[in-house]
């Protein structure tokens, strides 16, 4: 069973149990990582390790243990500035309590001991692992992979940039051709009014000396 935590951390929960009797008195939960791989990894980063909590929450007095015994479970377990705490947890009587709730959260290794009486008992909880280090790491590479996508965003971007600009000068040089023809265009012009005005001259010439033959 997967539980988010604060800050989108994933914490997964396993099933785990225990059982005291007058045989088997006492009880270590001392979790490692399995996997030889993992440790390599904690050499390598330390963020790696995930965390481990033990979450025990009821004990369960069988029927046969003895009438009116007393059954008490004690804990030991390092606390607060590394301070060694040892303390009962539970304690039940034989014939009248069968099941009791306990939850307790263990943060670190523990012992868990038969301080009076036989039992059986039974001690059932969760085995917290938090992957927060994992997801660390993954979102450091995530955020390395979205920084190099950026800057290749960036530089695609700039790279448009330039070929428009590029693009955009062979027209400026065009409109100044153009500009530069225009004159010409209207020296053709002024040449034809020109030509026009001397035909004009000729013909008003002719239509005055017309009358002086006639004469």
């Amino acid at each position: 069973m997967a539980g988010i935590l604060a800050g989108n951390d994933v914490e997964q929960e396993y099933l785990w149990s225990c059982t005291l009797s007058g045989s088997d008195k006492e009880y270590s939960w001392a979790p490692e990582d399995p996997t030889t791989e993992g440790k390599e990894d904690e050499e390598n980063d330390g963020n790696v390790k995930p965390g481990h909590r033990l979450l025990i929450k009821s004990a369960i007095l069988m029927p046969s243990a003895k009438k009116d015994e007393v059954t008490i479970v004690q804990i030991e377990s390092e606390g607060y500035n590394k301070k060694t705490v040892i303390v009962p947890i539970c304690a039940m009587k034989g014939g009248s309590d069968y099941q009791q709730y306990v939850d307790l959260l263990v943060p670190t290794k523990a012992k868990l001991k038969l301080l009076q009486g036989e039992g059986p008992i039974h001690l059932i909880g969760s085995h917290c692992v938090d992957f927060s280090g994992f997801r660390d790491v993954e979102a450091g590479d995530s955020e390395d992979e979205d920084e190099a996508t950026d800057n290749d965003d960036e530089m695609e971007v700039a790279e448009e940039v330039k070929e428009k600009g590029d693009k955009k000068t062979p027209t400026k040089e065009t409109k100044d051709d153009e500009k530069k023809t225009t004159p010409a265009k209207e020296d053709s012009g002024s040449k034809k009014r020109k030509a026009s005005a001397e035909q004009t001259k000729s013909v008003e010439k002719k239509k005055k000396e017309s009358p002086a033959k006639a004469k």
